[in-house]
């Protein structure tokens, strides 16, 4: 934004030299108008710096990890204790665990995914989900997948930047954890679409 300013600056003093200070109206024409963009300009500038110096500030806050969730993971990938669990940011400053929901044998894969998918709300989150099925050859899948939840139209710009920049935090405790995916609309929210992924890396 800088150019710019110093572009309508220019423009300012160059019409003034050039046409001089004048009492017949120029200020309610030209110069207004620059002057009206210079200033549109700056607004834009100002609120620029505004959600810089918010993500610097959050991103040289430093991210806790509660310590309960590599024990959650590690229970999840040895005794398959959950089938899905949501993680949330606590007042900005530590990742801790936040929904989840037990195996239940009695529902398939994808419903169960259909309804870990229904408690998400605008509000980013990080997901780890245990995927359970049988390929198209019949082999038997059991892959944990963490996925990140992230709202493009609905949620908060803030939450937005911060819980993209402590992304890396929390996967430094899902060690061995190789399947990511990432998600911005319900539509990409997709079980299929992951399946078959999930499947292909298997």
């Amino acid at each position: 934004m800088f150019g710019l300013r110093t572009a309508l600056l220019l423009l300012v003093a160059i019409n003034v030299l050039v046409n001089g200070y004048q009492d017949d109206g120029y200020l309610d024409g030209e110069l207004e108008v620059l002057l009206k963009r210079l200033l549109e300009g700056l607004e834009e500038e100002e609120r620029g710096y505004e959600l810089k110096n918010l993500f610097e500030r959050e991103s040289m806050s430093g991210m806790e990890v509660d310590e309960e969730v590599s024990t959650i993971y590690n229970d999840m990938k040895l005794r398959k204790t959950l089938k899905w669990i949501t993680f949330k940011l606590e007042n900005k400053k530590k990742i801790i665990k936040d929904q989840s929901a037990e195996p239940n044998d009695n529902y398939g894969d994808k419903t169960q995914f259909d309804e870990m998918k229904a408690k998400l709300t605008s509000e980013p989150r990080y997901i780890l989900y245990d995927f359970k099925f049988d390929s198209k050859e019949g082999r038997k899948i059991n892959k944990i997948a963490f996925i990140f939840w992230c709202d493009d139209d609905n949620a908060k710009i803030g939450d937005k930047m911060i819980y993209a920049s402590s992304k890396d935090t929390i996967k430094k405790a899902f060690t061995g954890l190789g399947l990511e995916f990432q998600a911005n609309t319900m539509a990409q929210l997709d079980y299929e679409t992951f399946r078959a992924e999930v499947e292909k890396k298997a």
